[in-house]
């Protein structure tokens, strides 16, 4: 047996794929760490979970004081002219006025029916929202930067293999010519020798720019430029066993989309809860400190000056307001309701995803295991026929069959892998374990 072919089926049985040219190798580890680098929809989704996290403040929820600063002066030029009972007149033109006034003023909301409290617990609860929808978007990235990537690996192994039988059908031609010019075939055999070169060289350039554009979509997604260049480094072989009640009880707890309705439900019960606190009456604290300066050089007060401290307190209490806040707590209350119907159906929908999703990853894997079994026996029966090809047994066109028989069982087996590698990532994003 060729030694060759024994290193090429060595290769394929172990998938240690390497890249035809001399680049710098990739990981699929390596590829998620650049996307979560550069891709743009992480960035905007992790900019909206600082605003959700900023947002999440006891200033915000109302429960700080606020404090208020006013400063103003008003300048007049005006012409009086006044007459007393007494007789008396004055009469100015161009009589300057001027009025100083400043103030500090502090409201402090003590008591609002607990709205304050419900707030804050609400934006809590937003600000998780914001993470769990950071961690969707990088799931989704994610996924199709792993999708991406086992492309890149399934074309580059594709092109080895077309690779290996170009020089396979090489030999052939040339053990072909040899034969004529021995006298132990005819030309026809040279020829139809030639027309499969021809036809395996066709097919591997092909392959060739498959995996060009594999790279290059893979590159695209990483935010990278078009001249950065990289060989895959990671196989297709299933990376682990996957337990369906470990993926199922990961799920039930871990998975983003049944967190995010489970986080829509509990912003729903604290909006209820803010509405309900407007029957309660508002308790406010008042405090402040005032200064006015004022001096007319007409009128009847020359000049004044006023500074003090002032405090006190507010109650308010809504009494009626056409059942508005009747209207809005009913409101409130069926969005809660739905919020719960929503996260039951997201948890069934979950479920099922994974059982479906399991039982293609189960799929795949019995057909990836079930074509590594082909390939052995397809190439046994090729070394079989080169054999009886060598001897005169068998026509050059058995020898074909034998051989595109072979090619074909690798590319399944291939393609099987490759399957497989996606449901495993499919079951992690719904469990939660991609991250």
């Amino acid at each position: 047996m060729n030694s060759k072919v024994k290193w090429f089926g060595l290769l394929v049985f172990c998938f240690g794929f390497t890249s035809v040219f001399a680049q710098n190798n990739l990981s699929i580890k390596q590829a998620f760490e650049i996307a979560l680098q550069n891709n743009f929809s992480i960035q905007i989704a992790s900019n909206d979970y600082t605003v959700s996290r900023l947002n999440n403040s006891v200033g915000n929820a109302g429960m700080l004081p606020s404090i208020n600063g006013l400063v103003s002066q008003d300048n007049q030029q005006i012409d009086t002219k006044q007459k007393f009972l007494n007789g008396n007149e004055n009469n100015r033109d161009g009589a300057k006025s001027n009025q100083l006034n400043a103030a500090v003023e502090l409201n402090w909301t003590l008591f609002n029916g607990m709205k304050m409290f419900a707030t804050k617990n609400k934006l809590e609860e937003l600000q998780a929202m914001g993470k769990t929808r950071l961690n969707q978007q990088i799931e989704v990235v994610l996924t199709r930067v792993a999708r991406s990537y086992m492309e890149v690996v399934l074309a580059s192994a594709q092109l080895k293999s077309a690779e290996e039988f170009v020089r396979i059908s090489e030999k052939r031609l040339q053990f072909a010519k040899d034969r004529l010019m021995a006298g132990k075939s005819s030309k026809s055999e040279v020829l139809n020798a030639q027309v499969n070169l021809n036809s395996d060289i066709a097919a591997y350039k092909k392959l060739a720019t498959q995996y060009k554009n594999s790279k290059l979509n893979l590159t695209q997604l990483l935010g990278m430029e078009l001249t950065f260049d990289f060989a895959p480094s990671d196989s297709l072989n299933p990376a682990e066993a996957m337990v369906y009640d470990e993926i199922k009880m990961a799920a039930a707890s871990q998975n983003s989309g049944l967190k995010m309705a489970a986080l829509n439900k509990d912003v729903a019960q604290y909006q209820l809860r803010e509405i309900q606190s407007e029957r309660y009456p508002v308790v406010q604290f008042k405090s402040g400190y005032s200064l006015s300066r004022s001096q007319s050089e007409a009128g009847f007060l020359q000049s004044s000056n006023n500074a003090g401290f002032h405090y006190g307190g507010a109650l308010t209490l809504n009494v009626f307001n056409g059942f508005d806040v009747d209207r809005r707590i009913h409101n409130a209350q069926l969005n809660y309701k739905n919020a719960g119907l929503l996260y039951k159906d997201s948890m069934l929908k979950v479920d099922i995803a994974v059982t479906q999703a399991f039982n293609m990853y189960q799929t795949n894997l019995e057909l990836y295991q079930f074509e590594q079994n082909n390939v052995q026996v397809a190439k046994e029966n090729f070394d079989i026929a080169r054999e009886q090809y060598e001897v005169g047994l068998i026509s050059l066109n058995d020898l074909r069959v034998a051989q595109v028989n072979y090619l074909q069982t690798i590319n399944r087996m291939l393609s099987s892998a490759f399957e497989t590698r996606m449901s495993e990532m499919e079951l992690k994003r719904l469990s939660g374990k991609l991250l």
